[in-house]
């Protein structure tokens, strides 16, 4: 059986998966959740977006990995659909670091809901991912935003106009 963890704000919460732990991270503002003898780590963060009260999860996590220079083709982002009428937007992507010859593999999404945006980034050694991939897929997807009920479906007709996978527009 698996517990649920919520994060330190109170923001969200979610699934750990069996055999995992969770703790808020250094900071004591987000959420890190991990395997004693597993590959890597899943950290989750979550802030009050400035502006729009809903953006677009797609175009925040386009946003982020421009900045990381992380340039992905239009279908390599899918929707995962989340409890309640968040939104969630999710790629997978390698990095090589040229001085240490080292490759990381990284699943990193964006969620959405009215009034908070949560950022999650999980990394390990490139070639470890498929020991860990279910897992870290299953805790995402059962991420429940505050104030969003199971079942709400507020928002989405938003998401079904969209399609499954996203591109930049």
């Amino acid at each position: 059986m698996s517990d649920t963890a919520r994060d330190p704000e109170g923001r969200f919460e979610l699934r750990v998966p069996a055999g995992w732990q969770a703790a808020p991270d250094e900071d004591g503002d987000g959420l890190e959740v991990w395997k004693e003898e597993g590959s890597g780590t899943l950290h989750l963060i979550s802030f009050a977006p400035e502006g729009e009260d809903f953006p677009d999860p797609a175009e925040e996590l386009y946003a982020f990995l421009q900045e990381q220079d992380v340039v992905l083709q239009e279908d390599e982002v899918e929707d995962v659909p989340l409890p309640g009428g968040a939104e969630m937007a999710l790629c997978e992507y390698l990095t090589e670091d040229e001085d240490e010859g080292e490759s990381l593999f990284w699943m990193v999404g964006v969620a959405t809901a009215p009034g908070t945006m949560v950022f999650a980034t999980y990394f390990c050694p490139a070639g470890e991912e498929a020991r860990e991939r279910d897992a870290v897929r299953g805790a995402l997807a059962s991420l429940q935003i505050a104030g969003m009920d199971e079942g709400d479906g507020e928002d989405e007709g938003r998401r079904g106009r969209r399609g499954g996978r996203r591109g930049v527009d």
